[in-house]
């Protein structure tokens, strides 16, 4: 057991968001009327601001916690209990696998291509996620150790794994290419996802500011990076 310094933790994640930015993906001629529309973020602008505000968010993650859990209400632990489900892999998956078969039904290619896009970038999402929980072991606000108390490689035990959070992440990776190529209003869902994980003192504000940037950078650069996507973890190549 071991505390993280708040420089080792900042710098890792920056390192990791500065890799991501170099990930591209295919998405052929989707029809995106509303996404061309709709002003892109230049690919560096997006790196800086995530990075950043994770860094930043680790000076408050006591702070916000301490005031969350000082103002609990039932309205908003309704809300954050529906809310979760917008990030529950358990959810959400077989629902963008059942909006994959309805779009070949309805003949929708754009809905088909926009799914297809936030599948690849949810299994992404979901290996970087996991990883980096494993490797950070950090232990989320209700146990009460802190902000930078760390058990690296928690495996199974929950309760170390708060680093960045999954169900942010995850949403993220989903609504993103939807908000892009529909209406950012999609993002509302994410967002509730995200407020939801700090409300119900189950993740710090950096680590949901940490699995938002992951799911955001996986769903951006699927949708408007380049033709393909290369992983190179230790040299070896998935394409996607």
């Amino acid at each position: 057991m071991l505390k993280i310094s708040l420089l080792k933790c900042t710098i890792i994640l920056i390192l990791f968001l500065a890799n991501i930015s170099k990930i591209y993906s295919y998405h052929p001629h989707i029809l995106n009327d509303t996404a061309t529309t709709q002003k892109r973020f230049p690919h560096w602008a997006v790196f800086v601001g995530m990075a950043g505000a994770t860094g930043a968010a680790l000076l408050i993650d006591e702070n916000v916690s301490k005031f969350t859990s000082a103002n609990q209400t039932d309205f908003w632990k309704g809300f954050c209990k529906v809310s979760d489900m917008g990030g529950n892999k358990n959810i959400v998956i077989p629902g963008m696998l059942l909006t994959y078969g309805t779009s070949f039904l309805i003949k929708n290619e754009k809905l088909q291509l926009t799914t297809e896009v936030s599948i690849k970038s949810a299994i992404a999402s979901f290996i970087f996620t996991e990883t980096f929980k494993q490797t950070f072991g950090r232990a989320r606000p209700y146990m009460e150790l802190g902000a930078f108390y760390s058990k690296p490689f928690p495996i199974l035990n929950d309760k170390y794994k708060a680093m960045p959070s999954g169900h942010t992440s995850v949403a993220f990776a989903i609504f993103t290419p939807f908000a892009e190529n529909y209406s950012r209003w999609f993002y509302c869902i994410p967002v509730a996802v995200a407020f939801g994980r700090v409300y119900q003192n189950k993740h710090w504000v950096s680590d949901v500011i940490a699995g938002g940037s992951i799911g955001f950078l996986s769903g951006y650069f699927f949708l408007h990076g380049r033709k393909q996507i290369e992983i190179i973890p230790n040299g070896l190549k998935i394409w996607f």
